[in-house]
């Protein structure tokens, strides 16, 4: 697919009877990853009657220009990157008119976070896997500015050499202390052959440029904001889940607070959190526990 002259690689897997599908779901996958690496979570989907959706991202796998390096999602990539799932939300509803369910992992949580407020006003659910949780806003807003000078002295499509290389490298200092760094990707998941994929796979492990990074950090700063959060559809239903080493999270406590936030707001919002579970919970050792949660949850108490 493409829209304003930007080409989306997309990967469709569509359950027995498409235009009968319980739903259909949208997946956003997190940074310096891309869509195939969703294909069991979609098939476990399909089998559980919904249609799937998974593009890879502005500047991540297959939906990169030959001249663009991994992780520039290009000018105002963060606010692109989010029309991008609204066409494609419009696209996947005009083929199948069926509800929507917009997944998001990780940096996907993050953009889900803010389209929920922003464009997701026809989603009838939200599923974040991943997410920061209640990011707080002064350090998200320093770390906005801080990418936005190296976006101004270098170039947006530029590395910011002040957060860039510590970005994944932060999340692993905990591991590494423990003895189990493994190769700087421990954080991901205690599954060792997943992290070895992870690492194996050329379309995987780069972070956001520098113009990235700002609108990313921009974003963590405002959307989970009461003020915004109050600006989501109230019918809309979420799901929250991660495991409790996940270094994202503060070991669920930003994931407890932001559910408390869309609570208070008069948002339906469940939260799972997996013991000793790191960041990848749909790669971990217990993945299959995982996803039978998830369509439960999905399947029962008239969610779908």
């Amino acid at each position: 697919m493409s829209r304003d002259g930007h080409r989306i690689f997309c990967r469709l897997w569509l359950c027995s009877e498409p235009a009968k599908a319980r739903a259909n779901v949208l997946i956003a996958h997190g940074m310096g990853e891309h869509s195939a690496r969703y294909r069991e979570l979609a098939q476990a989907l399909n089998d559980a009657g919904f249609n799937v959706l998974a593009p890879d991202l502005r500047g991540h796998g297959r939906s990169l220009d030959a001249l663009i390096q991994p992780g520039d999602m290009g000018w105002n990539g963060w606010q692109e990157t989010l029309a991008d799932l609204a066409f494609l939300e419009y696209r996947m509803t005009q083929a199948h008119d069926r509800p929507v369910i917009l997944f998001g992992h990780s940096m996907g949580a993050m953009l889900a976070q803010e389209y929920a407020y922003t464009l997701g006003h026809r989603l009838h659910a939200m599923i974040l896997s991943g997410s920061p949780g209640v990011f707080p806003k002064i350090p998200a807003l320093l770390l906005s500015a801080l990418a936005r000078f190296d976006s101004w002295r270098l170039t947006p499509a530029s590395p910011s050499p002040l957060i860039s290389k510590n970005l994944f490298r932060n999340n692993n200092r905990k591991f590494e202390r423990d003895g189990d760094g493994d190769g700087g990707f421990a954080w991901l998941s205690r599954d060792k052959e997943r992290v070895a994929g992870y690492r194996a796979d050329p379309l995987c492990g780069a972070t956001l440029s520098a113009g990235g990074l700002a609108g990313m950090f921009r974003s963590q700063a405002q959307s989970s904001s009461r003020r915004k959060v109050r600006g989501i559809n109230k019918n809309l239903r979420i799901y929250l889940f991660a495991g409790s080493d996940d270094p994202l999270n503060n070991q669920g406590k930003s994931l407890s607070a932001l559910q408390k936030r869309y609570r208070e707001a008069g948002l339906n919002a469940d939260l799972k959190i997996y013991p000793a579970g790191r960041h990848e919970m749909l790669n971990e050792l217990n993945r299959e526990a995982v996803t039978e949660d998830l369509l439960r949850w999905l399947t029962e108490n008239g969610n779908v």
